[in-house]
């Protein structure tokens, strides 16, 4: 018996045999299937066999619409199935008709083995969990996919640099292909005709666009990349590999009906330099950098070779803040930017660097001054030109370089720019004249059609990276800020606060799972644990409002509206309790106990490698310093320190929790506490018969006083040997 499911193409069928001992997938127009041995040891066992076997298969079957991959869970291996996709629209292209689809829903259907592992109930419901961060909520991970064109490539690149005998699974672009990894089994045998390319980001497609006598349909397509993927502040800056954050490449083409193309694009990234700013539940977390040039050099270097590789020549527009810690993360780019150019010629020849101060230049809602920016990269821009090929099929004209736009989050200020840049290639690719106002043209129906796509790009990539729509998209709808506009960006501000501290380490651990970065194993313990200080924090408040029914309920002899009358007081009582005491934590630098964050690779994005480098110690250590340096007369580093008491055995349990970063006068200040150490170590030693570790430990303990459990000890005894 077949099922088709509601929204599938059924494009594929899943047949489950009835023997149990084989999947079966067939293909339409393919005169072979795909054979899953169930029974094989890894539960991937793949052969090809003759479609007409299936006839005589009895069981029952599934179609859909695409594989995306297979995971292993504690159960084992699951075939991750899309079985609903919709239509988005379709474009003309080389002749043929490209249908988008998006995909909407995700089935993952079990490879047993001969002998199912025995999970525990707790790995049950972790089971559980994992098969619902992949298949939950699907239609919001805006997946796209086409069955006859390769949507992780530019027009460009598909008509100069892509083999047209391969399939578009085998010459897809990895950086943007979010089903690559999880479909490695097939792509390592070669089975290409199986595997259909899914990118993430945003595609729309406006047909009949009209400027002046011109009529085209406008393709725009904004392509994620999947490397150090991730959330707004779980995921920040550069890798060692070159591959930066929230990386997205934008095309915007247009495709007349007589077969001419043309097409420009740009793309954004975060700041390429290992930096974070990890969530404390203040409104804007403290920004760390990794204050090390070498490293910050090389990891520059490898992401400017892949933009030259790509795109060529690179304007790289920089639009944060010239103050407080913007300036900071910006004189660090700069500073390694001129290092890796003085030692690379290629980047010093290809790459040029503009810092723009958006807030500045457009405060008081002087938009206008965006022109200065475009004045400033004009020459370079207009030279780098746009992709064009003619009725015929052969290339007239190629993009040589392209613009790199950034912000702290490269969502708000980099789509306004962005805009601006695309609305001005676009006029040139027409003929039209590009002069007088950057913030518009003078043709009104392409105005609005421009801007409502810019518009819906901007909220789609924003959604992705910080969980709402973007702000400023009242100007990049209309080209002017409203009162309405400010009110949905108070809103957006407000609920991103809530998502990027509560949400965004679910998030970011979906995404990690999704992505193959992270296979769970029953050998470890559960990854789904959360801060013991949230949880305290929640049950004192549903336990304290119990209270409070109790007591009222226990009243007798008062009459309804007197007794209603407290219980509003005394759950404004409690509530006030919480939130002023909640916001003392806050306040105090705890904030991070609260936040949730990811569970899956807590070690990786650059909020972890700020942390290693610049060697953090708990809290609790920190106040057992504070009060040593008050005793060896260092008050600066004294006064640095946190003034919060918590007990050993609580730090404990927290310490991963409680991290905290110190500078170089603190580091300076600890040093010479711990060179009294030494000096006070090698007197115990000189008197006595112990060990160097044993006088260390008496003369630390000597120094630390009250403060000297031998957590506390031998924690800080292990930062002095890492140093």
């Amino acid at each position: 018996m077949s099922r088709l499911t509601k929204g599938s193409t059924g494009r594929f069928e899943l047949h489950i045999l009835s023997d149990l001992t084989h999947l079966a997938i067939s293909q339409k127009g393919n005169a072979q299937c795909l054979l899953l041995n169930r029974n094989s040891a890894s539960g991937t066992g793949i052969a090809l066999e003759d479609v007409t076997e299936l006839n005589h298969a009895h069981g029952r079957s599934l179609q859909f619409d695409a594989i995306f991959g297979i995971y292993t869970l504690l159960r084992g291996k699951y075939l991750a199935l899309v079985t609903e996709s919709r239509s988005v629209g379709k474009f003309t292209v080389r002749g043929s008709d490209v249908e988008v689809r998006q995909v909407t829903a995700i089935e993952m259907v079990l490879l047993p083995t001969q002998q199912l592992p025995h999970l525990t109930p707790s790995q049950l419901e972790d089971e559980e969990r994992y098969i619902a961060m992949i298949t939950t909520n699907v239609e919001a991970q805006l997946l796209y996919f086409a069955y006859d064109y390769d949507l992780t490539h530019t027009l460009q690149r598909i008509s100069t640099t892509v083999s047209p005998t391969m399939s578009i699974s085998e010459r897809a672009d990895r950086r943007f292909c979010w089903n690559y990894a999880a479909s490695g089994f097939l792509l390592e045998k070669k089975l290409f005709a199986w595997v259909v390319p899914i990118m993430q980001g945003y595609i729309e497609i406006s047909k009949g666009v009209t400027v002046g006598a011109k009529t085209f349909d406008l393709l725009y397509v904004s392509r994620r990349s999947c490397r150090r993927q991730g959330t707004r502040f779980t995921m920040r800056g550069i890798d060692e590999e070159g591959n930066v954050a929230n990386f997205v490449e934008t095309e915007q083409a247009c495709l007349y009906p007589d077969g001419r193309e043309t097409s420009f694009v740009q793309i954004r990234g975060s700041i390429p330099v290992v930096w974070s700013s990890p969530v404390t539940l203040k409104y804007a977390p403290k920004v760390y950098q990794r204050n090390q040039l070498e490293p910050n050099t090389a990891a520059f270097q490898l992401h400017a070779n892949e933009m030259m590789k790509y795109y060529g020549r690179v304007i790289m527009v920089n639009l944060i803040d010239k103050k407080k810690e913007q300036l900071k993360l910006g004189e660090a780019f700069e500073k390694t930017f001129g290092h890796a150019s003085a030692l690379d010629t290629h980047i010093l020849a290809n790459i040029r660097y503009v810092w723009f101060d958006f807030h500045h230049e457009c405060r008081r809602m002087q938009y206008g001054n965006l022109s200065k920016l475009i004045s400033q990269v004009d020459d370079d821009f207009m030279d780098y030109g746009y992709f064009a090929k003619s009725a015929t099929g052969q290339v007239t004209s190629t993009q040589s370089g392209v613009v790199r736009t950034n912000c702290m989050d490269n969502l708000d200020r980099t789509n306004v720019v962005q805009s601006l840049f695309g609305r001005r290639s676009l006029l040139l690719q027409l003929g039209e004249s590009v002069e007088g106002n950057v913030l518009t043209s003078p043709f009104n129906s392409f105005e609005k059609t421009f801007k409502n796509v810019w518009g819906n790009n901007a909220d789609a990539v924003s959604f992705l990276y910080a969980g709402t729509g973007a702000l400023k998209t009242d100007f990049t709808r209309t080209g002017k800020r409203t009162t309405r506009g400010a009110l949905q960006d108070g809103y957006n501000s407000v609920l991103r606060y809530i998502l990027n501290n509560f949400y965004d380490g679910y998030r970011q651990d979906a995404m990690d799972l999704l992505l193959v970065r992270y296979t769970p194993s029953r050998h470890k313990p559960s990854p789904f644990v959360h801060s013991a200080i949230l949880q305290t924090y929640m049950l004192a408040l549903v336990a304290a409002i119990l209270v409070v029914f109790a007591s009222l309920s226990a009243w007798d002899g008062f009459d309804t509206a007197f007794l209603f009358n407290r219980l509003v007081h005394a759950l404004a009582f409690v509530i006030g309790v919480i939130s002023v005491s909640f916001g003392y934590f806050v306040r105090r630098g705890s904030g991070q106990l609260f936040a949730v964050r990811p569970s899956f690779r807590p070690q990786d994005g650059c909020t972890c490698v700020c942390r290693q480098l610049t060697k953090p110690l708990p809290s609790y250590i920190m106040l057992a310093l504070r009060r040593a340096a008050a005793r060896v007369q260092m008050p600066s580093f004294s006064a640095a320190m946190p003034t919060r008491s918590f007990s050993d055995k609580f730090a404990e349990k927290e310490k991963a929790e409680e991290a905290r970063f110190f500078n170089k006068e603190d580091e300076k200040a600890l040093r010479k506490l711990l060179a009294k150490l030494k000096e006070q170590a090698d007197h115990v030693d000189s008197h006595g018969k112990q060990t160097q570790e044993t006088a260390e430990k008496q003369a630390l303990s000597k120094i630390l006083g009250a403060n000297a459990s031998p957590a506390t000890v031998d924690a800080l005894l292990k930062w002095k040997h890492s140093h």
